[in-house]
């Protein structure tokens, strides 16, 4: 799909089907990495929405300099940033404390099919804001260290310095859940 590039020009040429193609090529992807931020997946998937409603909506041009993924990461991160100072501003119960709310289907465990990476996620979910992002854009989304300052807004120092720092938290993380038994 030429990294959602030839998607998003052909949509912004007027072929709406093309959208549809984005939605299910980085859908999920947005969801789960906006969840990183958040932390609570319902608002993660409200911030997705968002996020491609802005593309929907308002047509941005695309800037080539990133792929696409990277430049729509972008996005969503400052999108999830705003929900985050909304949730700041009012008090604020996660949803998944009432267990009567909560839907049949996991988007992460869709996402997530094997153990090893269930448990993986759920160590890198436990982690700094920060050390989740990166991990998540590095190893799950395979951006590049120049993406992963983009979209986070940082230094490539600063990445190589929080990518390592993110690994050792991760191993201690994954060291005390197996001894743990917890899963």
């Amino acid at each position: 799909m030429d990294n959602g590039v030839s998607s998003y020009l052909r949509f912004l040429n007027g072929d709406n089907d093309s959208f549809v193609e984005l939605v299910k090529e980085y859908g999920d992807g947005l969801i789960l990495f906006l969840n990183s931020i958040i932390r609570d997946i319902h608002i993660a998937e409200e911030a997705a929405n968002d996020t491609l409603m802005k593309l929907y909506i308002k047509k941005p041009q695309f800037k080539s300099e990133y792929s696409f993924k990277t430049w729509l990461y972008t996005i969503g991160r400052n999108v999830a940033l705003n929900y985050l100072k909304k949730l700041k501003r009012h008090k604020y119960t996660p949803l998944e404390d009432f267990s009567y709310f909560s839907d049949n289907i996991d988007l992460e465990s869709e996402y997530i099919q094997d153990e090893e990476n269930l448990l993986i996620h759920q160590c890198i979910k436990a982690l700094n804001k920060d050390y989740a992002q990166v991990l998540f854009l590095i190893y799950f989304e395979n951006l590049s260290h120049t993406e992963v300052a983009k979209v986070m807004n940082k230094s490539q120092r600063q990445i190589t310095q929080l990518l390592y720092c993110a690994k050792e938290a991760l191993k201690v993380e994954m060291g005390r859940r197996g001894n743990n038994g917890q899963i």
